[in-house]
């Protein structure tokens, strides 16, 4: 990451070669928290996202204009700081319903989505009710699927550009998470294959498209 006044660059290390697709969605997540911290500095963000994995920069976020930061602006910027620490556990509790259906609304963005693998969804938004269900594909991941819900971030197609978006959307699904009392468990590695990213949405006929990551929501 370079940075040039109001503009910063990132790109991958080319001594790495061509980025794998974690590597792509983990730059996404980096470029929401610098987006993150902008509207913080009362910034307002553009990002700009390359087409190609070994394009030089992959992406430009760029603070345009001032704009007065808000107070949700101000949360989201603490608790991105504080990588992963949802409520206190003495005042947690678990994942219900609607702080669920929250977080899938409030990071969902750009195209991507969150879809919830294992429960039932209300209207093609995902829902939760524990214990939830395990899939019929459980994309090789070990979780407890039955006891706590687990949201696949999506894309339409499976470009450089949808990796890197869902990154953004997934930095922004652990913020939001941790805004409502919840932490967020990523996994990112199984979806280098791209057999696993094509399974993410296959049990369910209403949705088309890939799977970028899951993240798994507790108190």
């Amino acid at each position: 990451m370079s940075v040039h006044d109001r503009r910063i660059d990132l790109a991958p290390d080319p001594s790495a070669g061509t980025p794998r697709h974690q590597a792509l969605v983990q730059a996404g997540r980096l470029v929401g928290a610098v987006e993150n911290t902008l509207r913080a500095l009362g910034w307002a963000p553009r990002t700009v996202i390359a087409g190609t994995p070994d394009a030089r920069p992959l992406a430009v976020v760029t603070g345009t204009g001032r704009r007065p930061a808000t107070p949700t602006d101000l949360a989201r910027r603490r608790i991105d700081r504080c990588r992963g620490n949802g409520a206190p556990p003495r005042y947690a509790a678990p994942a219900d319903q609607a702080r669920v259906v929250d977080v899938a609304h409030a990071a969902g963005s750009r195209g991507a989505w969150l879809h919830l693998l294992n429960g039932p969804t209300r209207d093609g938004k995902p829902a939760w009710h524990g214990p939830g269900s395990v899939p019929a594909d459980t994309l090789t991941l070990d979780l407890p699927w039955r006891r706590d819900p687990v949201l696949a971030v999506c894309t339409r197609t499976d470009t450089v550009r949808e990796a890197v978006v869902a990154g953004i959307v997934l930095e922004s699904a652990t913020v939001e998470a941790a805004l409502r009392g919840l932490r967020a468990d990523v996994h990112v590695e199984a979806f280098d294959g791209e057999a696993v990213r094509r399974a993410a949405l296959r049990a369910d006929p209403h949705e088309t498209g890939v799977g970028h990551a899951v993240l798994r929501l507790r108190p």
